[in-house]
């Protein structure tokens, strides 16, 4: 991977770490399922827009609108509710060390996809040590695995769904624009959890309150609409090594509890660093190149 896309790695890290933070204020007013839909709707009215002033064309073909129907449903309306109802039932470090399993199904599902990208023992290996250091960093306790294993499952089974989703997204043509492919893929989510929705009521008042707008306007643009455009991007440039973007996630959230909430950081906060950047240059592999 180039630097520039390194770059873009970190910045969605960022992009998605924040939306944690995003969700736990607006799940003080408004239910998880609405979350996910004003998440999803709100972020395809944005791109929409965003289409719309770059004067795109949506030119999708019947081969094009199944992987988007694919990605709809395997990157958003499947894991973005496996992971709403999981995190209800374990603590946050578990969930974000299964989350960070997403690159380890991705390396093997890739290597079993037609035309994937087969696995190499350096990216498997770079990516279990990018786990145990998100272990440390996150301070697992094995007490934690007291937590609920349905709560435990839903939250793999969900890394497993990013994994999908981001083979299917591969086969996106390259002359697709990155906000085509987001918009188009928000749009469907948006249509199939609207009867969902609208099934199960909709609390005007509650999302009309400023403590819901605000974080759903954070949640929707930045965290969904910004970061699905550079999502995209990646995926047309470095493939299957975008899931990484999991990896860098609880650093990113760990840094913006430093500097937003005030917390210091600890011995356990730097090893885990350390151990996730040596994983990442183990599946990177262009420094391991140089001693061949």
């Amino acid at each position: 991977m180039g630097l520039l896309d390194w770059i873009r790695l970190i910045i969605l890290s960022l992009l998605w770490g924040g939306s944690y933070i995003w969700i736990e204020i607006a799940l003080l007013t408004i239910s998880p399922l609405m979350i996910v839909f004003f998440r999803v709707f709100m972020a395809s009215i944005f791109l929409l827009c965003v289409c719309k002033i770059l004067k795109l064309s949506f030119v999708i073909n019947k081969r094009l609108f199944i992987i988007f129907l694919m990605m709809s449903l395997f990157n958003n309306v499947i894991p973005f509710n496996l992971i709403a109802w999981g995190q209800s039932q374990i603590t946050a470090s578990v969930s974000s060390i299964l989350n960070a399993t997403t690159p380890l199904f991705t390396v093997i599902l890739a290597h079993y996809w037609p035309k994937g990208e087969k696995a190499t023992l350096n990216r498997i290996i770079g990516v279990v040590v990018g786990i145990c250091g998100v272990s440390i960093l996150m301070g697992f306790s094995f007490d934690d695995l007291n937590n609920s294993i349905d709560g435990q499952i839903a939250i793999l089974l969900a890394s497993v769904s990013y994994a999908i989703s981001v083979l299917f997204g591969k086969q996106i043509d390259s002359s697709i624009h990155p906000a085509i492919s987001a918009t188009m893929m928000l749009c469907i989510s948006s249509i199939i959890l609207m009867p969902i929705v609208i099934y199960m009521g909709v609390d005007f008042i509650a999302i009309s309150k400023i403590e819901s707008i605000i974080p759903l306007l954070g949640l929707s643009i930045f965290s969904t609409a910004v970061a699905y455009l550079i999502f995209y991007k990646l995926i047309k440039n470095i493939g299957s090594n975008v899931m990484l973007v999991t990896l860098l996630m609880p650093i990113s959230a760990i840094f913006m509890s430093i500097i937003f909430l005030g917390e210091s950081i600890a011995a356990q906060h730097i090893i885990g660093l350390i151990l996730i950047l040596i994983g990442l240059i183990l599946v990177d592999g262009r420094i391991l190149e140089r001693f061949r």
